[in-house]
């Protein structure tokens, strides 16, 4: 263990969590953040069909059960409703770090406690330059996007609550997957392919459910959300902080959600929109692109603070 304050800002991160890495801990806290995650997502749930919200057939539509049409409204209420259901994983970190690990949820954020937006900034930019080049590239070959049916004015009606609840969306996934789980991990294990990989494809397997009904587009959205983990874990890594990885994962959500998206026909919420057909013509650059952007993350080119080293001799494990 490393008290140093001159040690790198990923160690002094990992350092919050020694003192309580059993794991026993972690195992127990991983299962009461998911309940508390699914006992968010019914009540919400519940409130927003008991209300008239949300239609309890669009539930069916949503998950591929039932060949529903909904429209905009519906899609667009349906959309934030599920973003929301994810608050839960906020909820259940702060609770299991401050009951079970004694410590606040600002050690979860950052090694110093704190929310930098210049990282968040950098994250944002990082994603964006991302998303610049995957939509060029897609005009430059001759599978662009249509423009969808949305009007413009429309768009950005929905445009600012979308945002508010994808940002509150994208911190709350990162506090589990780029935050509690390698944090408490690497307290343990010091391989990188155990605290940084295994979180990522766990990343990666919650995302299946967003391609039902399509097998081959279910796998490569897994795969391609494991690889987006690796590299928002990569930013973590360089700075001890889930600033930029939150300023990735809200850009990039917003990208994929209401910029460019798959075409869902008159309940599309995109401006630009690519059908099932082009989206797998197109899955194997967009491999190339996320692994040529995890290259970039991890290379003295990033923006971001250098990294510590993935292996220290003298580092030392927390109890068992």
């Amino acid at each position: 263990m490393s008290d140093s304050p001159d040690a790198h800002p990923f160690q002094q991160w990992v350092d919050a969590a020694r003192p309580r890495a059993q794991l026993w801990r972690t195992v127990v806290g991983a299962i009461l953040i998911s309940l508390a995650w699914f006992a968010w997502s019914l009540v919400l749930i519940l409130i927003a069909v008991g209300m008239g919200v949300v239609k309890p057939e669009a539930f069916q539509a949503m998950f591929g059960t039932a060949d529903i049409p909904l429209t905009y409204l519906d899609t667009v209420v349906m959309l934030l409703v599920a973003l929301a259901s994810i608050w839960g994983f906020s909820f259940g970190v702060w609770a299991v770090v401050k009951l079970l690990h004694k410590r606040q949820l600002d050690t979860v954020v950052g090694w110093n406690r704190r929310f930098s937006l210049s990282q968040f900034g950098v994250g944002c930019i990082i994603a964006a330059g991302y998303l610049a080049v995957s939509i060029a590239w897609s005009f430059l070959s001759g599978n662009a996007p249509r423009r969808s049916d949305l009007e413009l004015n429309t768009w950005l009606l929905a445009l600012g609550p979308i945002a508010l609840v994808v940002f509150i969306q994208a911190a709350s996934e990162e506090l589990v997957f780029r935050g509690y789980l390698p944090q408490q991990i690497a307290a343990r294990v010091r391989s990188p392919f155990v605290w940084g990989f295994l979180p990522s494809v766990a990343f990666g397997l919650m995302h299946a459910a967003n391609s039902p009904g399509n097998q081959t587009y279910a796998l490569y959205y897994v795969v391609i959300a494991t690889v987006m983990g690796l590299v928002m874990m990569a930013m973590v890594w360089r700075t001890g902080s889930l600033a930029a990885a939150i300023g990735f994962h809200f850009i990039n959500n917003i990208g994929a959600l209401v910029v460019a998206g798959a075409d869902s026909g008159p309940s599309s919420i995109a401006l630009f929109v690519w059908s099932p057909d082009q989206l797998m013509h197109g899955a194997a650059v967009e491999l190339l692109l996320i692994g040529l952007l995890l290259a970039f993350v991890l290379s003295p080119f990033a923006p971001l603070p250098k990294g510590q080293a993935l292996a220290r001799r003298n580092e030392t494990r927390a109890a068992p």
